[in-house]
Parts: structure tokens; sequence; C-alpha cells
């Protein structure tokens, strides 16, 4: 005798602990819409280009457009940064350059497999931490060293009252600091800690990550404190470096280079917060094996892609720009400076004296 029974009444009769087993099991439907899918469920590559069609395709080209966009105007750049740029310079402008073509990399990769997702975030974010603290070498570079850095500022003071810390209420009453070695020295230390912190933050989330995802989704909130005191620290120490130069390096274009640094950061991180926030929300549908997340982070990512289009072409027009001269620096200013015209002074006087008849 045969028994013609439905999905239905076999899921009544299995535990509730078995219906996700025979749930995965069944072949996939482009139509159906799961209500009890897993929004943050990240399904494998060869899942993931199986229920791709068209419009993945063409979201595949576009994005593989901007990254050969970024990829030519940054060899344009640095072509140009390698020829005309001043000696102590080119190497952090290299440095802070390659951040737009390795960030437009990491994401294009993230978009092509959904489980680089985290890996592409951790070099996003520790590519702006290194290029924010070259930027601050670069502005030393300008200024011929910290030594001609200390002079040329002189006797201007450094003052601790600017953004983004001085809305706290311990930084409104901080005194004006006379610059020296040990100040300059102060705020490299506050900019280059953050590479290092962050650099070690995501290593912990990728441990976690790699032993089990729900354990990095729980921890990852606790260890966003700590990231946002060590950017804040990191952006005060710059633009408290850029406030004390603004005199000093007109021309060199420095807070626009900033800007156009800084939005990478912004970009990645407002952003990413807008991803999540839909997905907790659950404001976007579920077609397993294209979950909520995966929805997400193809939005998120094709979003960056082209912001660094942009970010690249903006910052290859700033430093393409024409830069000051540097004036070589000044070892022994106490000497005299106008040794050079004794002989000028002596040899016609002898020649005049040359030129008497006895």
């Amino acid at each position: 005798m045969e028994y013609n029974v439905s999905d239905a009444e076999v899921l009544e009769v299995i535990d509730p602990l078995d219906q996700n087993i025979i749930e995965a099991a069944r072949p996939y439907n482009s139509s159906l819409i799961r209500p009890d899918c897993t929004a943050d469920l990240i399904p494998s590559l060869d899942q993931y280009f199986t229920a791709f069609n068209i419009w993945g395709v063409l979201l595949f080209s576009l994005g593989g457009l901007a990254v050969c966009i970024v990829l030519v105007a940054t060899y344009d750049v640095l072509k140009h940064v390698l020829s005309f740029s001043p000696p102590l310079s080119k190497t952090h402008s290299a440095v802070i350059l390659s951040v737009y073509p390795v960030v437009a990399l990491a994401t294009y990769c993230a978009t092509v497999v959904p489980r680089a997702q985290l890996l592409a975030e951790a070099i996003t974010q520790g590519m702006f931490m290194v290029a924010m603290y070259q930027l601050f070498c670069l502005m030393v570079a300008y200024c011929g060293g910290e030594a001609e850095l200390i002079r040329k500022v002189k006797p201007m003071s450094l003052s601790p009252r600017v953004g983004p810390c001085c809305c706290w209420p311990c930084c409104c009453c901080l005194p004006l600091l006379h610059i020296d070695k040990d100040r300059v020295r102060w705020l490299r230390v506050l900019v280059l800690q953050l590479p290092v912190v962050q650099g070690l933050v995501y290593m912990v989330l990728l441990v976690m990550w790699a032993e089990e995802q729900s354990l990095y989704q729980v921890n990852y909130m606790y260890l966003q404190p700590l990231v946002i005191i060590s950017i804040l620290c990191g952006v005060w120490g710059i633009i408290m470096t850029m406030k004390m130069l603004t005199e000093v390096l007109q021309g060199y274009h420095v807070q626009g280079k900033f800007i156009v640094l800084q939005l990478v950061l912004i970009l990645a991180k407002l952003q990413g917060v807008w991803a999540r926030l839909f997905v907790w929300f659950g404001w976007l549908p579920c077609r397993p094996p294209i979950t909520p997340t995966v929805y997400a982070n193809l939005a998120y990512n094709s979003l960056m892609l082209w912001e660094m289009v942009l970010l690249c072409l903006c910052a290859r027009h700033l430093y393409k720009r024409s830069l000051p001269e540097q004036q070589p620096p000044t070892q022994h200013s106490s000497l005299p400076q106008q040794i050079h015209t004794i002989n000028q002074k002596i040899l016609p006087t002898l020649n005049n004296n040359s030129s008497i008849k006895y």
C-alpha cells in the first residue's frame, strides 16, 4: 500500500530541531522566500554563484570597471609623484596613494567571495591607519625633518584644543604647549598607535571568526569602544599637527589630502553601520542562499568601489599639483651668512693698488 504524505505532514511529526536539516536538503527555489531564513548566514562560493543571474554578472562587471579606473589613476599619479615630488616625501606619498587601489581590490574580492567580507574590512581599516601615520610623516618631510619643523614653527605653540577631542570637558582647559622635540615625538606616538591598536583588534576579531562566526558577532560590539577611542586619539594628533603647520605648509594642500584620506574611513564605517542596521531590522529580503547579510554586503561593497573611484581621482588632482620649492635646511644658522662676500671686497682693492705707479 502506498501513502502520499505532504511535506507539511512530515514536518509536524519530526522534531523541530531536525526541520532545518530537511529544509537545507531541499533543492533551491529562487521564487521562494523562506520566513525562517538565517539572516547572518553567508553562503559558500558555489552556492553564491549558482544563485546569481544577469544582474549579478552586471554587478561584478561594474565593480571590475571601478577597480580598473582606480588602478590606472593610481599609476598615473604615482608616476608623477616619483618624478617631481621632493625626495623626502616620495615614499610617504606613495604609501598614502596606495590606499585607494588596495581598498578597491579588497572590496571587489569581498563582492566576488562573500565570506571574505571581514577580511576586506580588516584590510581597509589597517590600510587607512598605516596611511594616516604616513600622512603625519609626509607633513614632517615637507618641513625638512623634525629639527626643521621645530625651527620653522617657533615661537608658535601647540594647541590641544582641536577636534575631535575638543568636545571633551577635560580638553577645554588644556594649556598651550611649547613646541620641542618631546612634543613632536608625543604627536608621532599618538598617530602611530592607530595601526598598532587597530591591527591587534582586527587580529582578535579574525581569530574569533575563524573559530566560530557567532563568537565574532557577539564580541564585535564590545571591541568597538576601543576602536573608536583609538581613532579619535589618532585623528586628534593629526589635526593638532595640521593646525601647528598651517602657516609653514601653505601651498602643500595638506588639508585637502587629509580630507580625501579621512573620507575612506568615514564612508567605510558609516555605510557599514547602515548595512548592519538594514539586516538587524529585517528590511532586506531573504532568498537562500542569498541572505539579508549578503544583500547588505553587496550594496555596501558596490558603493565603496565607486566611492574609491571618486576619492582616487580627487587624490590624483591634489598630488599632481605643483608644490613650493623647499629651502635646504640650515645646519649652522649662528655663523655669518655672507662670508663669501669678503673676497668680493678684497680683490677690487688689490686690483686698484696694483694699478698705482710709483
